[in-house]
């Protein structure tokens, strides 16, 4: 798989093109998996494609950047306000919480946030999405060694509903 990096700032930015995704696997903890959540398809699917951009070398999340013609490509939209789309799908992700339960010390808790902390939308024509994972979720995205599923990003492009 070709790994697209661009420096940006002194941050690592990847970003994802439509070849690369058959290529790509969407790797989460078992927590992340039984956790409660309601995202409808579209939002499902762009947290899954963020998702799959994760290295399992990364120790720390990137931001992750997406050219929306990517995005069109990718899940075959023809809705020809797609921008307009896009901003309030991000707007609408920012406000899903998501409840991962937990046992620490014996105790089952749980932890509430969102999955994801941020996005910047270029608005001047280029359209590119940029999106950053909340740090709470690094246990469940990063490093993981045990108790997780791990798919291809091609078989949650096939889910119509």
């Amino acid at each position: 798989m070709k790994e697209q990096r661009l420096k940006n700032n002194s941050r690592q930015l990847y970003t994802v093109y439509p070849h690369m995704i058959h290529q790509l696997t969407v790797k989460k903890s078992h927590e992340l998996v039984t956790a409660r959540y309601s995202f409808n398809l579209m939002e499902m699917r762009l947290f899954t494609l963020i998702v799959s951009m994760i290295q399992d070398k990364d120790e720390d999340f990137k931001t992750y950047t997406i050219p929306i013609k990517n995005i069109i490509q990718t899940f075959g939209i023809k809705n020809k306000n797609i921008y307009a789309e896009i901003n309030q799908l991000t707007t609408s992700m920012l406000k899903k919480i998501i409840i991962i339960p937990i046992q620490e010390e014996g105790k089952d808790k749980e932890i509430k946030t969102a999955l994801v902390s941020s996005f910047k939308y270029e608005v001047d024509g280029r359209g590119v999405l940029e999106a950053s994972f909340h740090p709470v979720l690094k246990p469940y995205l990063l490093q993981l060694k045990s108790k997780f599923l791990l798919y291809d990003l091609k078989n949650i492009l096939k889910i119509s509903s």
